[in-house]
C-alpha cells in the first residue's frame, strides 16, 4: 500500500462511518459519504479496494443494513479472498486481522 498502512486506513473509515453517523446521517449514507470521501483510495490498488470494502461492510453489519453496492463488492472480494495476495503490501498481524474481519462479514451475510 502506497500512502495509507492498514491501521490508518481502517481507522479513518471507521472515523468517517462514525462522524457521519454523529453528523445525523442514516447507516446508508454514511457508507456513501465513505464512497465519496475514499474513492480515491479505493482506486489506489486492489488492496486498498479490499480493505475499504471489508471495513465498510462491516460497520454496515454493526448498524443493521448493507448498501447494495457495498453488499455486491464485498460478496466478490469474499469469494475471492485469498491471503496471498496481501504478503507484499501487509504485515502479518494486518493481515490475520483483515481475515478475521472478512470471515465475519462473510458468516454475518451467509456468503
Amino acid at each position: 500500500m502506497k500512502d495509507w498502512s492498514y491501521s490508518e486506513l481502517s481507522e479513518y473509515i471507521r472515523e468517517v462511518f462514525n462522524n457521519s453517523i454523529s453528523d445525523g446521517l442514516n447507516t446508508l449514507q454514511a457508507g456513501g459519504r465513505c464512497l465519496y470521501e475514499l474513492s480515491n483510495v479505493i482506486e489506489e490498488g486492489e488492496v486498498e479496494k479490499i480493505i475499504f470494502y471489508v471495513c465498510l461492510a462491516d460497520l454496515q453489519i454493526d448498524k443493521g443494513v448493507v448498501s447494495q453496492r457495498i453488499l455486491d463488492e464485498v460478496e466478490n472480494i469474499i469469494k475471492d479472498f485469498n491471503i496471498d495476495k496481501f504478503a507484499n503490501e501487509l504485515e502479518k498481524e494486518d493481515i490475520e486481522d483483515l481475515s478475521r474481519i472478512a470471515q465475519k462479514v462473510k458468516v454475518k451475510l451467509c456468503i
